[in-house]
């Protein structure tokens, strides 16, 4: 008795494996070709798109096969499911079995409307296995919801007529290798250097930090690759339109003649281009932003490589130039800022430099170079100032050159310093024309008759503060 009771679970136990290891085999069998949703898209585009981008009219969602462990009798419920954002448009989604119309009724009023994630089907006969389910739509699905970086899947999930559940939200998108129907993206993709791009202006040149290194007018240039959507798998099936993707440079452009890039054209900051040269941003009058934009429909990838070129007579101070990618508004696309201002671009300077704020009549500067090649007749240090109110100062009349020789020393004091200007200086900067010094503040106490003295001895080309 108790072996026949063993022989009996077994083949229970069997049978269930049985029945329930047949769902393994149903699958989403056809499915819509995939669409990536582009962020920034005019909304208008959004409220009502096929699957696939089929032509407006009766189109296939997806066909979902039965298996043996999935008959349904009448009165059985279908439920399919949208995820990711996605939601059923104005049109209505119908479902029937084996392509026979009215195989499936909507249970409720309000099931697969507009606005719902849900749509819920009865059964009216027997539906057996194997057998398929297609789900077809009057061409509407609002994906406005859907953002990049999330995906729309399709589960369907079916119950017997008394409620009791055969399948659990199988997923389209597992069984057709990954695919979603809708991928949101982003309408345009932008990739910076993780530093900035820098380039050297010479403290060798004549004038001083006039040129770039080795003489050049021209600085480094940095990529910074662009890229937008728009095809038959995207919406909007279109890129950006003309002159309506703008790069813009910020920063203080004077003393640079240009700044050039290929693939770009130059524009003002609506996009016109009258003033502006192919291969060039141009730069506003105020001097400091410099525009470029694409010049035909930005559907594709740009890199984005401005080169600096300065004018070889203007003094250029160190300073960062930002980068910030938007696109005006057009028919398929709203105004976005895809790339907010960040640090892309520096003209930094090389040689000895330093600054102070507490010169005066008892302090001595001690300046000695130590780089053994220094410009014929010598390295000029140049001194710039300002007075407390943040005025820069004139020179007086009649100033010389302040030379530095090779490996000399010079001593400026803080009386002599503060005459070279009109006005009372507080401030000072000074730009030594040495790719290497040694620098010393010396100051004498008034009252003990003592002496402190600061030196800064930089590793390599490079300023301090004294």
């Amino acid at each position: 008795m108790k072996k026949r009771m063993s022989i009996f679970t077994v083949v229970f136990i069997v049978g269930v494996l049985f029945m329930t290891s047949g769902t393994a085999m149903a699958a989403w069998t056809a499915t819509p070709a995939a669409i990536n949703v582009a962020s920034g898209a005019n909304p208008g585009l959004l409220y009502a798109v096929n699957p696939g981008n089929a032509a407006a009219g009766i189109v296939a969602l997806g066909t979902y096969t039965l298996s043996g462990a999935e008959s349904l009798d009448s009165g059985a419920f279908v439920t399919i499911t949208l995820t990711g954002g996605a939601v059923f448009g104005a049109n209505a989604i119908a479902a029937s079995y084996n392509n026979t119309p009215g195989a499936f009724i909507t249970m409720m009023t309000g099931s697969g409307g507009a606005g719902s994630t849900e749509a819920k089907f009865r059964t009216s006969v027997f539906a057996g296995s194997p057998g398929a389910i297609l789900f077809t739509s009057n061409s509407s699905f609002n994906i406005a919801g859907v953002t990049p970086g999330s995906n729309v899947d399709v589960l369907i999930t079916l119950t017997t007529s008394a409620g009791t559940v055969i399948t659990t939200n199988a997923s389209m998108r597992a069984a057709t290798g990954g695919q979603y129907m809708f991928t949101g993206v982003k309408g345009v993709t932008f990739t910076g250097p993780a530093v900035a791009t820098r380039a050297t202006v010479d403290v060798l040149a004549s004038p001083a930090y006039s040129k770039f290194l080795n003489s050049s007018l021209t600085g480094a240039q940095g990529t910074i690759g662009i890229a937008a959507g728009g095809n038959a798998a995207t919406v909007p099936a279109a890129g950006i339109a003309a002159k309506k993707t703008i790069v813009t440079l910020t920063g203080d452009f004077k003393g640079i003649t240009k700044v050039t890039c290929t693939g770009l054209y130059g524009s003002d900051n609506t996009g016109s281009t009258t003033l502006g040269l192919a291969g060039q941003f141009y730069i506003n009058s105020a001097m400091t932003e410099a525009y470029a934009t694409t010049a035909t429909e930005f559907n594709g990838v740009i890199a984005v490589n401005p080169i600096f070129f300065v004018d070889g007579t203007t003094v250029q101070a160190q300073r960062m130039f930002t980068t910030k990618v938007e696109n005006l508004v057009d028919a398929n696309y709203t105004a976005n800022v895809w790339q907010a201002a960040i640090d892309n671009y520096r003209i930094v300077r090389n040689g000895v430099f330093f600054s102070a704020n507490s010169l005066g009549p008892l302090n001595n500067i001690k300046i000695s170079d130590l780089s053994g090649v220094v410009p014929t007749g010598g390295a000029k240090i140049l001194i710039s100032a300002w007075d407390a109110a943040g005025v820069k100062l004139a020179d007086a009349s009649g100033l010389t050159d302040v030379l530095l020789q090779n490996n000399a020393t010079v001593i400026l004091t803080g009386t002599e310093i503060a005459a070279r200007f009109v006005g009372t200086p507080m401030k000072y900067e000074v730009a030594i024309q040495s790719l290497n010094a040694t620098l010393s503040n010396i100051k004498k106490d008034p009252v003990t008759g003592g002496i402190t003295s600061t030196v800064y001895v930089p590793v390599d080309s490079g300023g301090g503060a004294l």
